[in-house]
């Protein structure tokens, strides 16, 4: 049986594509900025409606609290490149090269945060860069 939280990531895996589609169809004619602010007005309604439906209140500590705006900061400015480079390229290729966003939290990790990696580890982030490159050549 498939853990709770593979099928939630296989859940997010088909979103987040179903997001690079639709975006890459947005910017045809929407700008970057105009598309990810009507995304983002979506996204709150959605995320809105979750909070309100679970019933949790946002807590926290202050340091917490402060990641998780920090977190959504870096999320609009990067879906906000995201948007501008479908505008310019290939939306094959920049959602590949997007996708690769995996490897900046995986470096923190391991030089800021003493995460460690096996070499299983190693490898197949060196696959997943050498993927990426094959799909953009």
């Amino acid at each position: 049986m498939i853990s709770a939280g593979i099928a939630l990531a296989l859940g997010a895996l088909l979103l987040f594509g179903g997001w690079a589609v639709t975006a890459g169809l947005a910017t045809r004619s929407v700008s970057a900025a105009n598309a990810v602010f009507l995304s983002y007005v979506a996204s709150i309604g959605i995320a809105g409606s979750y909070v309100l439906v679970a019933r949790r209140p946002i807590a926290g500590t202050r340091a917490d609290v402060g990641f998780a705006l920090a977190s959504g900061a870096f999320l609009a400015a990067g879906s906000i490149s995201f948007y501008a480079a479908l505008t310019r390229g290939n939306m094959a290729i920049v959602s590949a090269i997007a996708a690769l966003y995996f490897v900046v939290p995986v470096a923190v990790g391991v030089a800021v945060l003493d995460v460690a990696l096996s070499l299983t580890n190693v490898v197949g982030l060196a696959l997943a860069v050498v993927a990426v490159v094959l799909i953009a050549l």
